[in-house]
């Protein structure tokens, strides 16, 4: 089987987990930043990211993804291990960017082999996590995402709005966000949040509603959010009925207004 340079992220990774280089790494983080300062080992700091996620606590999320990116730009072998286990953790996420920007070349009309995608991911992967603006200090996971998917539309020549949804690529092309707009999404962010960490949505719900709505203010279609997940438009209706119907239920539930 051949794997794939995103897929050989996570095989490295592993292989430093199972050794003494990433405990030993975890020695140098300590040093670095306090906010790694508390685990014993790399085993540890894991699962607390793993639990994390899985508990939608996005706060706890926030904070290690920062300090090992923090670490991760300093230079050195410990933090090329720093910059490997976050690599790792975003393989996931880079393999939805490889979709979009299969997406976005094919209605750009740009020749990209499905190698040339998880080459140009992988490499703007990297190159983000070693470099990721340390002024940002929430939604780490998705800003990192944004940066990866808009850095690789540029390798390629291919505009942001043939993915099928605007992502700002250079700061000069923003426009100023209406205020309520702001509002609407970080409600929504924090709904989610609470239902995730309340077990009323799972992680994939809630992930798939913020795709659904927090974009502009008009749900992104499901041929879309199915272009970019890999899965059928019905397929994602379905999935995006059962997680607003979760979701008002938690709401009436908990008396959430």
């Amino acid at each position: 089987m051949i794997i794939t340079v995103l897929q050989s992220f996570a095989a490295d990774w592993a292989r430093l987990h199972a050794g003494e280089a990433a405990d030993a790494a975890l020695t140098h983080w300590a040093g670095q930043d306090p906010r790694l300062a508390g685990f014993g080992s790399v085993t540890e700091l894991v699962g607390e990211l793993d639990r994390a996620d899985a508990e939608g606590d996005y706060a706890t999320s926030d904070v290690l993804l920062h300090a090992l990116m923090s670490v991760a730009g300093t230079g050195g072998s410990s933090s090329r291990v720093a910059a490997q286990l976050v690599a790792a953790r975003m393989v996931p996420a880079a393999g939805r960017i490889v979709g979009q920007l299969l997406t976005a070349a094919r209605r750009c009309g740009r020749a990209v082999t499905v190698a040339d995608a998880h080459t140009t991911v992988a490499g703007c992967l990297w190159e983000q996590v070693r470099t990721f603006p340390l002024g940002r200090h929430h939604r780490i996971a998705a800003n990192l995402a944004a940066e990866v998917l808009a850095q690789s539309l540029r390798t390629h020549d291919c505009h942001p709005r043939c993915t099928g949804r605007a992502i700002p690529v250079d700061p000069t092309e923003l426009d100023c966000p209406d205020t309520s707009d702001w509002q609407a999404s970080e409600e929504l962010v924090r709904l989610l949040s609470w239902a995730v960490t309340a077990l009323y949505l799972s992680r994939a719900q809630s992930d798939l509603l913020l795709a659904r709505w927090a974009a502009d203010s008009a749900p992104v279609p499901t041929r879309v959010l199915g272009e970019q997940w890999g899965l059928a438009p019905r397929t994602i209706a379905r999935r995006c009925m059962q997680a607003e119907r979760a979701l008002a239920a938690a709401v009436q539930q908990a008396g959430v207004s």
